[in-house]
């Protein structure tokens, strides 16, 4: 998305529209099938709002993405870095997390990033860039603040979240992604995340 849109675009209903409306558009044609036509005939806007908005549809993927991955961070996520020691604010984060990556749709917009990857390496990129990475970025700056009081010993944030990301996630997540979900979902994800958690604070703990 330009930098203007970016800006605008909790402000802008219109580009709200188009963004939900692509959405819906990727998960049930996946990204071949779906036109710009399409996307603003289900917006309700025109298809020259549309591109004055996005360039083009792999811009847009990549907006469709960022806007799924809103939910895998609680948006208070000051507060609850500042109730919590360190221990539980990766838990809380993290299972948050884990249930969003979870998600139905999520998990479509992730095998449709995938199909689309081996003959479009611009999807793949885009989004890498929307949602891991995008996480990484988010995140790494948390990590760096827990290891300065001393609760971690962190020299590479970014690789340290990288490593939680997998802790946290594998291998239920490859399970989920290739329809080999558990029949108790939650348990399992309280599993994956405390087994996560054990291990990392092994890997980085102070102690």
């Amino acid at each position: 998305m330009s930098e203007a849109a970016t800006a605008d675009a909790t402000l802008d209903e219109k580009t709200e529209a188009i963004v939900e409306a692509a959405r819906k558009t990727f998960l049930t044609r996946g990204f071949d099938s779906a036109s710009m036509d399409q996307i603003a005939l289900t917006a309700g806007v025109s298809k020259r709002t549309v591109y004055n908005r996005f360039r083009s549809k792999e811009e847009l993927f990549g907006a469709a993405i960022a806007e799924s991955c809103k939910d895998l961070l609680p948006v208070n996520v000051d507060d609850i870095e500042a109730s919590l020691p360190p221990a539980a604010l990766i838990r809380a984060l993290g299972r948050q997390f884990l249930q969003g990556v979870l998600r139905p749709e999520t998990l479509s917009l992730r095998r449709i990033a995938t199909f689309e990857a081996g003959r479009n390496p611009a999807i793949g990129k885009t989004y890498l860039e929307h949602s891991a990475e995008w996480m990484v970025k988010r995140c790494a700056p948390i990590l760096a603040r827990l290891a300065a009081r001393g609760a971690f010993k962190i020299d590479d944030p970014e690789k340290a979240i990288w490593q939680l990301g997998a802790l946290l996630t594998e291998p239920l997540y490859t399970r989920v992604l290739l329809g080999e979900a558990p029949k108790d979902l939650e348990t399992a994800i309280d599993q994956q995340i405390e087994r996560g958690v054990i291990a990392f604070t092994k890997i980085y703990g102070a102690d």
